[in-house]
C-alpha cells in the first residue's frame, strides 16, 4: 500500500489496541517515528541518519502528539511527513496520520474529498557527535538532501 509520497500505508494491528478498543496513545509516537524513517528510506537517505555511515547520530529531543480521531484495529493509515524547521543542529518533523477512507467502514456519509486525519505529531531530532553526544551542525550534504527531497510546512 503506497500513498502519493511513496510511503507505505499501514494497517492498525491488534497489538496496538487498548482496553477501550482504540490505539493506545503511546503507540502514535511509534507511528510518527516509523513514518519519518520510512520517508528517509523512500528518499534513499537512511544512510545519512545511520551513525555507522554518517559519522553523526540523531537523538529525539522532543515529541508531541495531538489526537484528532480514534483509530481502531484494521484501520488503514496513510502517513504524511513534512519538515517544519531545519535548524543548525536540530530538525523538526511534522507528521500527519490520515485514515484511508476507502477502508473506513464506519463512515455513513460515504467518501468525500476532505482527508480525515486521526493524529498530528512533531518530532525534534538533534544531530550529535558520536563520541560525546554533544550537538553539532547537521552535515551540509544531509541538509541539502532534506531540502531537496522533503516538503516543508509552516509552524502552526
Amino acid at each position: 500500500m503506497n500513498n502519493h509520497h511513496g510511503i507505505d500505508a499501514f494497517r492498525v494491528s491488534m497489538r496496538d489496541i487498548d482496553l477501550n478498543g482504540h490505539v493506545h496513545n503511546s503507540v502514535y509516537l511509534d507511528y510518527f517515528e516509523d513514518a519519518v524513517v520510512n520517508q528517509l528510506r523512500a528518499n534513499e537517505m537512511i544512510g545519512y541518519f545511520r551513525p555507522a555511515t554518517s559519522g553523526v547520530s540523531y537523538h529525539v529531543k522532543k515529541c508531541e502528539a495531538i489526537f484528532l480521531h480514534p483509530l481502531t484495529v484494521d484501520d488503514v493509515v496513510i502517513p504524511h511527513v513534512f519538515i517544519e524547521k531545519l535548524g543548525n543542529s536540530s530538525l523538526t518533523f511534522t507528521i500527519r496520520l490520515e485514515i484511508d477512507k476507502q477502508s473506513e467502514l464506519k463512515s455513513e456519509s460515504g467518501i468525500n474529498d476532505k482527508p480525515l486525519f486521526c493524529a498530528e505529531g512533531k518530532l525534534v531530532w538533534v544531530c550529535v557527535n558520536i563520541d560525546d553526544n554533544k550537538p553539532r551542525p547537521i552535515p551540509q550534504e544531509t541538509r541539502e538532501l532534506l531540502t531537496a527531497k522533503f516538503a516543508f510546512i509552516e509552524a502552526k
